[in-house]
């Protein structure tokens, strides 16, 4: 994922880290600005057929009321976003990947939150993880 489309989601400061994390199917990212969770990242493996609005209202909190912009494979509100990521090969049939970003303080425009979440779906797609076999 391109640097310039997650900055607008972060605070001002001056040390920037990772720490990922997370079982078999599940990847958490979280990106520290001076030692503060800015924002995370989630890459989540959900059986097949589980629908973009379910994960996105059950399981990360989104609500109707809160959605900014809706797309065919992502919702965003303004501090939170998720996405369908498109895969040619699973690391386990059945399944299907959706990408989350959180924004963890304060909030920011639909329209860099979708820039974000996009960005992050299509970086998704084409990682080893949705593009080679894992038997």
């Amino acid at each position: 994922m391109p640097a310039a489309d997650l900055e607008p989601l972060l605070p001002p400061g001056k040390k920037i880290s990772f720490v990922k994390s997370g079982p078999s199917g599940f990847t958490r990212c979280r990106v520290m600005v001076d030692g503060r969770s800015a924002v995370t990242s989630i890459i989540d493996q959900w059986e097949s057929g589980t629908s973009l609005t379910n994960v996105a209202y059950s399981t990360y909190g989104l609500t109707s009321d809160s959605v900014k912009k809706k797309g065919a494979s992502y919702i965003v509100s303004d501090s939170k976003a998720v996405a369908h990521a498109s895969c040619s090969k699973l690391q386990k049939e059945g399944h299907e990947l959706f990408t989350v970003i959180r924004k963890e303080q304060g909030t920011v425009d639909e329209t860099a939150m979708e820039k974000a979440i996009t960005a992050f779906a299509a970086a998704v797609s084409t990682s080893r993880q949705c593009t080679a076999s894992h038997a």
